[in-house]
């Protein structure tokens, strides 16, 4: 178990922007900072948080056979698409390395249909040769679950994922077409939040179900040789110096945006989960040093 000067930790966090805080190891909380009731009882908004939550639907998805892996290319789902695009796999879209334009969250969210505007978007770069990190690569992600399952992303997430977990207090916003948004779109409490990560620290398994392949786990969470930034499947990969030990590697998902700052750290060697949110205006990133100073090297 960590040594975690917690007198330390409060003070340093207390002094900061800091909304909560709570860190988990081996099957027991360790540590809890709410600054105040509501922070601790409501939903927040967890902005790219979204994203890994997707990735972890994918996994199950491809575990249920609903699509085949994630080397299939869009174009089997989306028809309209030109040629340029026959080459972006799903693996691609995951990854960040769809090669497409991508201009930012304010160029897509006043078009009436996202998913037309993200696939009529040109391509930059060849597929698998450059991360640029996008919410439109997410947000077909969505679309692709969507029409592969037959299913509501939200209800497919809620069947499979969600209400195993024992997730009632969520919203997961939709675009025009009755999409997912898969970059940004969900609400979670923290202690929900928390329960994703525990999760993946016991490698998908909860209650003695396998909720997420363990092998998809290990996959989604691996640096992608593409991404300098150290990006697997929607996932990033803490810059320490464990990061080329996969027996201690953290890895996380983050989700800034409207000067927030929300984070869930996982460090499966330790069986370590720590969540934090934030409204670091300045610093949305403060809490990796947090977690890094305080809590991963204590």
């Amino acid at each position: 178990m960590i040594f975690i000067n917690l007198y330390e930790l409060e003070r340093a966090i207390k002094k900061d922007k800091i909304e909560s805080c709570v860190v988990y190891e081996e099957n027991s909380t360790l540590f809890e900072y709410f600054r105040n009731r509501k922070t601790k009882d409501k939903q927040h908004k967890v902005n790219s948080i979204t994203k890994s939550v997707l990735s972890a639907l994918y996994g199950i998805a491809i575990q249920q056979g609903y699509i085949e892996n994630e080397d299939v290319p869009i174009s089997n789902y989306f028809s309209e698409i030109d040629d340029t695009k026959n080459g972006i796999t799903i693996r691609h879209l995951l990854t960040m390395s769809s090669g497409l334009k991508w201009s930012g969250n304010e160029a897509m969210i006043p078009t009436k249909d996202w998913v037309k505007f993200i696939l009529e978007q040109p391509v930059e770069s060849e597929p698998g040769k450059q991360m640029n990190y996008s919410c439109g690569n997410s947000h077909l992600l969505s679309a692709i679950l969507q029409k592969a399952t037959k299913m509501n992303t939200v209800d497919f997430a809620k069947k499979n994922l969600f209400l195993p977990l024992g997730i009632h207090d969520f919203n997961w916003f939709q675009d025009a077409q009755g999409i997912a948004i898969g970059g940004f779109g969900l609400r979670m409490k923290i202690e929900d939040m928390l329960k994703f990560g525990v999760l993946y620290s016991q490698n998908g398994e909860w209650n003695s179900k396998q909720l997420i392949p363990a092998g998809w786990i290990e996959k989604s969470t691996n640096n992608n040789s593409v991404a300098e930034s150290l990006y697997g499947y929607h996932w990033w990969i803490m810059n320490s110096k464990n990061v080329d030990c996969e027996e201690d590697k953290t890895y996380y998902a983050m989700g800034m945006g409207g000067m927030r700052g929300q984070y869930i750290f996982v460090n499966q060697e330790r069986r370590l989960v720590t969540v934090f949110t934030s409204i670091l205006s300045d610093n949305t990133s403060g809490p990796i040093q947090y977690f890094e100073n305080y809590i991963l090297n204590k």
